[in-house]
């Protein structure tokens, strides 16, 4: 890869580094509440999550603007509308209301983020690039989180409402994102539908869409599953062997380099794991739980939350590539947005699941993760899954 290929994908990642901003609100959530008292609690704890809710608007949202507006124009406005509504707050604290109302905005940004990235690296990478980059992609996502969190919480030690100014940064994204990528033209309804598609429309482009899209999806579904078990029970399942809350988060934020050095050496990580990346990326998330549940040192825990992170960036890097492969140019914005919305549900709802088929949380929610990664990888192995998607896409 060039340097100006090189320079291309680091300004359309620079969107990534604010998809998980909203970690660093978490921590201001007892502050915020003093500020409050006569609001509820679980009001005041919406702060952190509302934003979910815009996340979702903004998938539902995405494929209809990719055919009104270019790639390049939806992330600038995306990562305008997270710079206003991350700073408004900094200047408005004493609404709770109004701070609700900006954190659904700012989900609404970043939930355009997550979908438009992957639709302007297929549009500007191919091939082992394209999946190079697409796990960089996972990288930012946890750089962004780190420098956030980090500098959100010195700007908002003296007081809760001065870590919203951390959205600044944002603007120099902004700029960053406007003079590096290259403006691009509207996708039209019309463009590469199967000939036997009569019209342009969503529900015509759904249709056509390959079957093996919809196993994605279900992929994305169980991966989703499997990452939400281990991060609702991990502190649980350490609290059981003695270890407190500060221990969880010491060994949650090593083990997050993990996921960084996987990210930005996915290139050379493929050349061993070929087309089974996504079958090794399950085989990390089993290994995840096993460090963690089987053993009581502190470096099989921070061990157990590297293999977390590879496992995320093996799995999530893959998928939109293997999406993009699958999809044309008309038809990556729908399964995209599908993707996002279809990874939104399972996490919300996985411990619906687990609760529903008497799955206790802790170390039986750690079995069951075990299980359902094993089979998964296993699947995916004995039906080469992986391979038949990039060898019938050469031909």
């Amino acid at each position: 890869m060039n340097k100006k290929k090189v320079t291309l994908a680091f300004g359309i990642l620079s969107m990534n580094l604010l998809l998980m901003s909203t970690s660093v609100i978490g921590s201001a959530i007892a502050a915020i509440a003093k500020s409050f008292p006569t609001e509820p609690i679980s009001k005041v704890q919406m702060v952190a999550s509302i934003y979910q809710l815009g996340q979702l608007i903004a998938t539902l949202f995405f494929t209809w603007l990719t055919y009104h507006l270019t790639r390049k124009n939806i992330g600038a406005v995306s990562i305008l509308i997270v710079a206003l509504s991350g700073l408004i707050p900094a200047f408005f604290p004493n609404s709770l209301n109004l701070i609700l109302a900006c954190m659904t905005a700012l989900g609404f940004g970043i939930g355009l983020i997550s979908n438009v990235g992957p639709v302007l690296l297929q549009e500007h990478f191919e091939g082992e690039e394209r999946a190079s980059v697409m796990g960089w992609a996972v990288g930012f996502n946890n750089i962004g989180m780190m420098v956030f969190t980090a500098l959100g919480g010195i700007l908002g030690a003296s007081n809760w409402h001065n870590l919203f100014w951390i959205y600044g940064l944002s603007l120099i994204i902004l700029i960053a994102f406007w003079i590096i990528v290259p403006q691009d033209r509207v996708i039209s309804q019309n463009q590469n539908l199967d000939k036997n598609t009569n019209n342009g429309s969503f529900w015509s482009n759904l249709k056509s869409l390959n079957l093996n899209v919809y196993i994605i999806l279900i992929i994305t579904f169980v991966m989703s599953l499997i990452l939400m078990t281990f991060m609702a029970n991990q502190s649980i399942v350490l609290a059981g062997k003695g270890k407190g809350t500060a221990y969880t988060a010491i060994v949650i934020a090593i083990g997050n380099v993990g996921g960084i050095l996987t990210a930005f050496s996915l290139k050379y990580i493929r050349k061993f794991t070929k087309t089974n990346t996504m079958a090794y990326g399950f085989i990390a998330f089993a290994l995840s739980f096993i460090c963690i549940e089987f053993f009581g040192n502190p470096v099989l825990h921070v061990l157990g939350n590297m293999f977390s992170g590879m496992g995320v960036v093996m799995v999530n890097a893959t998928i939109p590539f293997e999406l993009s492969l699958l999809a044309d140019e008309s038809k990556f914005p729908i399964v995209i947005s599908m993707n996002t919305l279809v990874s939104s549900i399972a996490g919300v709802i996985a411990p619906m699941i687990l609760a529903g088929i008497k799955i206790q949380a802790g170390a039986q929610s750690f079995n069951a993760g075990i299980i359902l990664a094993v089979i998964v990888s296993v699947l995916l192995f004995i039906t080469r899954f992986g391979s038949r998607i990039e060898k019938n896409h050469s031909k």
